[in-house]
């Protein structure tokens, strides 16, 4: 006779539970992963089962637990063919402990042999077959974690935030093993609940999600489906019963650290009393994690050492504006998304080519290169100013305010100096507290409103340093997004910020006439210098509308940035004085047809504008993104804009017109599941009078063998610039520019740079990582001109147009009368060609010893040298650059794990 059993799953809204008839002897575990059990918005559930005996995390899946949990499968294609059962069979398998959840996951494969196995950093996995758990243990369809295994045992963790987007940057510490066998491979993970965030619950229903690559096929398949033209993470994902009797409970991570680091770097000049070509230091610190309470942690860092970093590359930056580099240290990069400001907001993303959005949270702010300007015969200036402490405080309060605070405080830096007989030391960079607070709630599953503040307070004590720097800088803001339709298709998103900045007259005066904003432009009536002031203030704000989901996908925004707003003491923004409008369409169809397997291509209209009314940019753009059956890729790009005007290029003086661009910009990619892959990249660029530019670049990656990736980027710029500005001049005789001659060049320049990276990974727990970048960037200098007539491109050239141009050789100078015999006083030009050659290398081993234990140990060298100026030669620069000194910095730093 067959047993009756009344399967009820606790906590899961099933409209009534199933009656079942089981054959006697069945086993239950093996018909609850036989029947479709599914909730009411359509996924499955999975059931964990609660281990009794120890579970021994070794790949092999022995243990009598496994042979009693249910296994799950049924995964579906995303990719290549949506829709479709996955070609190769996944069991999915659930236990849980009093600390930790066991996942035993079977990946069957009828090709054994051709696993791809690549090893490669932790949290590069992207070239292996891999299987990935989500879970949304809040289950707040909102947030969640993904962990992935490769088949070669690499791990990559992320956090998932705003439904869609994945943050890689946070690594947590557990377990997982891998066994590869003639029936395909098997992963075993062990994830304690101490590295996740849960509400406390006598039983619990988490989000749960699973996807398999297949990477010979480049297939992806899903236990819970999502199709590509949806959108959609901790939102669609299946639900997880069954875990009872667990709590989250407080729980303490310590990593102290200490290191060693030489320096052998060659004097500026001969006799620097402050450096005799090599020194030693040493360091000791410590990171702390504390869960607070259920849903909040707090992270310390007490003197942090980032020494195993990789270095930034060398840049020639000929405009009036700083070089953005990516946060690359892991304090900082850690949970950086909960202090976005103007964050996705529910809506897919865009190229944003037209909208100069400010970052108002910037952390490399936080410890950046001291910002006195000390003059000396001999200078030793620190490299970066010393974090003497930072804080950060995440999570979630029982109210549903996901929250983030972050506090650090900045040594007083100083520069040694000295004039070749006595010594002495100037301040550089005043002790500083940085503070950061953002906070955010969902209103129901259609709408989100969130704040954001950050404050920077200097102590200022120097002459010098009060001139230059604010004391206190303030910004704050609100956002949010609100879905305007029940399928959460359509979404309205904003937000808007404010800033207050206040210190001495001559700071707030360097303010008004820098980069971000020149109030000093003549013919600019809508901004005027306030030598006065003593403080400043500004707003920024944009509103967007998107449609996320779809064959036809629609973005349309407006947006603004004031003249005063200044969020760069903590932030980042290169523009003020700015304002805009854009709309985009987008067309998609991402399954296959008969020659392609998605395909995608976008239309796009913008404006931009000044406070003053006046146009800055008016531009169309578009792009077709093609993906052939051969996984080759192909994408073309091409922009048109119409001359209007730039208010910028003088660099405080009158408007000019801007060049109106057309420019076309191909990529193609081929096949990246291959050992040896290719992509290229040429743009060619026409401006209006005279002005080029061609780009050829391309990415070489090879695979030798699976312990070692190569990749290597070479690109080569060709351009000419008519109006590379160089100096203002004050003359009261030019009254036709507003008694000043604003001085620009005619400029031919080529860069070539090689980037190249090689990757060893001998285990997934021993790596050595080496970058190096060569650069060689050389300009010329055609003419030397002058602007002739505000409102125009007309710039005459001394010695031929205008005036009179000789070249002091031994001064290696310009001497440049501008009217000749006229009454316009001659002035001196420092010659303004180069040939900048430059070459890093950064190599770092890393050896995890024990879970959350790491060795490292780094070189990194420097080498430049700037000798033939304005004369491009590739095999002398090289020669040249690779005979140069070197400084060479060797780091060894051990990092010691303590928790649980």
């Amino acid at each position: 006779m067959a047993a009756i059993i009344s399967l009820t799953i606790t906590g899961l809204p099933l409209p009534r539970a199933k009656i079942l008839a089981v054959p006697p002897g069945a086993c239950l575990a093996a018909l609850i992963a036989a029947v479709p059990v599914t909730a009411e918005h359509g996924q499955p559930v999975v059931q964990a089962e609660r281990a009794r005996t120890p579970i021994a995390v070794d790949g092999r899946l022995d243990e009598e637990a496994w042979g009693r949990a249910p296994a799950y499968r049924g995964f579906r294609q995303r990719d290549p063919n949506e829709g479709e059962a996955a070609t190769e069979p996944t069991e999915l398998r659930l236990l849980y402990d009093e600390d930790a959840l066991y996942v035993g996951v079977r990946l069957r494969d009828g090709e054994a042999g051709r696993i791809v196995r690549q090893l490669s950093r932790r949290d590069v996995v992207a070239e292996a077959d891999s299987f990935s758990l989500f879970l949304d243990p809040h289950h707040d369809h909102l947030t969640g974690v993904e962990f992935q295994v490769s088949a070669a045992g690499v791990q990559r963790d992320s956090i998932i935030y705003d439904d869609n987007f994945e943050d890689d940057s946070w690594d947590a510490v557990w377990e997982s093993a891998v066994a590869v066998d003639s029936g395909g491979w098997t992963v075993e993970m062990r994830i304690p609940f101490s590295q996740l965030r849960f509400p406390s619950a006598p039983r619990h229903t988490w989000g749960i999600n699973a996807r398999r690559i297949v990477q010979r096929k480049n297939e992806a398949s899903w236990l819970a489906l999502v199709p590509k033209n949806e959108t959609g993470l901790a939102s669609r994902m299946a639900h997880l019963a069954g875990i009872e009797g667990i709590a989250p409970g407080k729980h303490l991570e310590l990593l102290p650290y200490a290191s060693a680091r030489e320096e052998y770097v060659a004097p500026a000049r001969p006799g620097d009393p402050f450096n005799d070509g090599s020194r030693a230091f040493g360091s000791a610190g410590l990171d702390l994690k504390y869960g607070l309470a259920t849903n909040m942690s707090l992270v310390a860092a007490f003197n942090p050492d980032f020494g195993q970093v990789e270095v930034d590359p060398a840049v020639v930056n000929l405009t009036a504006n700083e070089t953005f580099f990516e946060e690359k240290r892991p304090f900082f990069i850690e949970g950086a998304q909960v202090f976005s400001h103007f964050a996705h907001s529910g809506a897919s993303e865009y190229p944003y080519f037209f909208y100069f959005e400010p970052q108002i949270f910037y952390s490399r702010r936080i410890g950046r290169t001291p910002q006195g300007l000390p003059a000396a015969l001999y200078l030793d200036v620190p490299d970066a100013t010393t974090i003497l402490g930072a804080t950060k405080l995440t999570g979630r309060t029982r109210g549903g305010w996901t929250v983030g605070a972050l506090e650090a405080v900045t040594g007083t830096e100083y520069a040694h100096v000295s004039d070749g007989r006595s010594r002495g030391r100037i301040e550089v960079e005043p002790l500083t507290n940085y503070f950061v607070a953002r906070t955010r709630r969902e209103l129901g599953r259609r709408a989100a409103i969130g704040f954001l503040a950050t404050a920077v307070d200097r102590r200022v004590r120097t002459p010098e340093l009060e001139s230059q720097l604010v004391e206190r800088a303030y910004v704050g803001g609100i956002d949010g997004h609100v879905f305007i339709d029940s399928k959460r298709d359509w979404v309205v998103s904003g937000g808007i910020a404010g800033s207050n900045v206040s210190g001495s007259r001559a700071a707030v005066l360097r303010l008004q006439r820098g980069a971000l904003r020149y109030y000093q432009r003549p013919d600019a009536p809508h901004v005027h210098v306030d030598p006065a002031a003593t403080s400043l203030s500004g707003w920024s704000g944009s509103l967007s509308v998107n449609k996320n989901s779809g064959n036809v996908t629609v973005n349309a925004g407006v947006w603004g940035i004031n003249p005063g707003f200044e969020p760069n003491d903590l932030g980042f923004a290169t523009q003020a004085d700015r304002g805009g409008a854009h709309g985009l369409v987008q067309f998609r169809r991402l399954t296959p047809d008969r020659w392609t397997r998605s395909r995608t291509v976008w239309f796009a209209k913008w404006w931009t504008f000044n406070y003053g009314r006046e146009s800055q940019g008016d531009g169309v753009q578009s792009t077709a993104n093609v993906q052939l059956l051969n996984y080759w890729r192909l994408i073309l790009n091409l922009q048109r804009s119409w001359a209007t005007l730039d208010d910028r290029l003088t660099r405080g003086g009158p408007t000019v017109v801007r060049p109106g661009i057309q420019s076309a910009n191909l990529t193609v990619t081929t096949d990246s599941r291959r050992r040896f892959w290719v992509s290229a990249n040429g743009i060619l660029q026409k401006r209006d009078f005279g002005n080029w530019s061609r780009t050829l670049s391309a990415q070489l990656n090879f695979k030798p063998w699976a312990a070692l990736t190569l990749s290597v980027t070479p690109s080569l710029l060709r351009m000419r610039s008519v109006a590379q500005y160089l100096t203002t001049v004050p003359d009261a005789t030019a009254t036709s520019t507003f008694g000043a001659r604003y001085v620009f060049g005619n400029l031919g320049q080529t860069e070539l740079s090689m980037p190249l990276r090689a990757n060893l990974v001998l285990s997934p727990k021993l790596s050595l990582q080496v970058y190096t970048q060569a650069l060689l960037s050389e300009g010329s200098y055609a003419a030397i001109e002058e602007l002739a007539a505000p409102r125009t491109y007309d710039f005459p050239a001394y010695g031929t147009d205008v005036g009179t141009l000789a070249y002091d050789p031994a001064g290696s100078a310009y001497r440049i009368d501008p009217d000749g015999a006229g009454p316009a006083a001659s002035f001196r030009l420092a010659d303004p060609n180069f040939n900048f050659k430059s070459l890093r290398v950064n190599a770092v081993a890393r050896w995890e010893f024990r879970p959350g234990s790491s060795l490292y140990v780094v070189w990194t060298q420097r080498r430049q040298d700037q000798a033939h100026p304005g004369d491009f030669g590739f095999g002398r620069d090289t020669a040249q650059l690779f005979r140069a000194p070197s400084d060479d910095v060797f780091l060894v730093k051990v990092a010691w794990w303590l928790g649980r």
